[in-house]
């Protein structure tokens, strides 16, 4: 199995993902008419700067080793000004796409709130907690409404390493360089590379050597992804996309988020659907529902839900599904999972589907089978959250029967 990094939805904290990027192709592509400058594409980079003064050198003041970066400011700019009803948008494309214009290459995650007028502390406290001590990259905007009220929306990302510029547009066939450099040199790094069809690639990284990627060979947006680390210790440590002959999109409409509490049983005949479809666009062959281990899938994400994290192994059960499907069934097959949380199965889906890591593992072509289980979580001031386990099985020697059936 193949480490991947874990796609999660925070209650207040939104995200896993603004200057503008330039909308013409490298020089060479396209030309610009004549007697006129071609402006220069955006370069995927962090903008670290000196915050404004007032609120944004408050919040960089209050939060432990943060610094302020442009892109990210101009992104939940970008997020306030699509502020509908005293909110901004939450869902997924909508935050995708202000962080690609912004060409922010790091695993942004959003906050928000609506304050009489004054900074919000628990918003602030919130991503203090879930910076855990790490370098952040901090943006921040607000807008004021009718009433006086105000809404912020901060943006952050840990920074765990920085990315060599790199153009955010290139044209077909066109060389790119990447180089990563971790501020951790002894983990060792993985680029995750999605492109807008078939299969996702894994390349291994060396930490400040430029690694040429030469796989541009379709128009669209390709998807990349950095994870440090193996197993339950991978983390994110960059993120961006790449447009080939093309410019990054305007964000597309806000998806309005759910009236009505998702039903665990009708999200996971949703996930499944989608799968498929997503498998079948991408060339695969869908995959086949394994009733066995789907009790185990509900049963680790009724797990997460009650502890409201998103974890491949909780406290008080070791070794996660895999390891309790072993003892259900003989240990032949291999596991490859993926864990999320969600207000509804849509965003769920959407969420690991922005991740190249979590994406290789829905399109893994080793795997013939496919147990999903969803639960709700327990809360009650808010609207719970729906918790996600896919579980993508291979299974070399055959599918593995029920021990006790194989026992009579």
């Amino acid at each position: 199995m193949r480490p991947h990094p874990r796609a999660m939805s925070r209650l207040g904290l939104w995200g896993l993902l603004g200057l503008l990027a330039a909308g013409c192709a490298p020089a060479g592509r396209r030309g610009a008419p004549a007697g006129v400058a071609a402006a220069a594409p955006a370069m995927l980079t962090h903008r670290a700067v000196p915050p404004p003064g007032g609120a944004p050198a408050e919040v960089v003041a209050a939060i432990p080793h943060a610094r302020w970066d442009r892109g990210l400011a101009q992104a939940a700019g970008a997020l306030v000004a699509l502020a509908a009803g005293g909110r901004a948008p939450t869902d997924v494309a909508t935050r995708r796409a202000v962080l690609d214009r912004a060409a922010f290459p790091g695993p942004a995650s959003f906050a928000q709130a609506r304050t009489a007028g004054e900074l919000p502390q628990a918003m602030i406290d919130e991503i203090i907690v879930a910076a855990a001590g790490a370098p952040v990259d901090i943006g921040l905007a607000s807008r004021t409404w009718g009433d006086g009220s105000v809404l912020w929306v901060v943006g952050w990302a840990a920074h765990h390493a920085d990315l060599k510029p790199i153009p955010q547009q290139v044209g077909l066939d066109d060389t790119v360089p990447v180089a990563v450099y971790p501020t951790d040199r002894a983990a060792p790094l993985t680029l995750f590379l999605a492109p807008p069809d078939g299969v996702v690639e894994a390349i291994p990284l060396d930490p400040g050597v430029d690694r040429w990627l030469d796989r541009f060979h379709t128009p669209g947006a390709y998807r990349l992804e950095v994870v440090q680390g193996e197993g339950t210790a991978a983390r994110v440590v960059l993120l961006w996309s790449v447009f080939v002959d093309g410019p990054p999109p305007a964000p597309p409409p806000p998806r309005p988020p759910p009236t009505v509490n998702p039903d665990p049983a009708a999200a996971e005949a949703k996930l499944y659907a989608a799968l498929d479809a997503l498998r079948r666009a991408r060339g695969l062959p869908a995959l086949q529902r394994f009733p066995l281990f789907e009790p185990l899938a509900r049963e680790h994400s009724a797990l997460l839900a009650a502890r409201g994290v998103v974890a491949h192994a909780v406290p008080g059960a070791p070794g996660g599904v895999p390891a309790r499907a072993a003892r259900v069934a003989h240990p032949r097959a291999r596991h490859l999972e993926n864990v999320a949380a969600a207000l509804d199965a849509d965003e769920a889906m959407a969420l690991v589907v922005d991740s190249p890591g979590h994406l290789q593992a829905l399109l893994c072509t080793a795997c013939s089978h496919v147990a999903i289980g969803a639960a709700l979580e327990p809360v009650l001031d808010r609207r719970p959250r729906l918790f996600v386990t896919w579980e993508l099985l291979a299974f070399p020697e055959g599918p593995p029967q029920p021990i006790d059936r194989l026992d009579r």
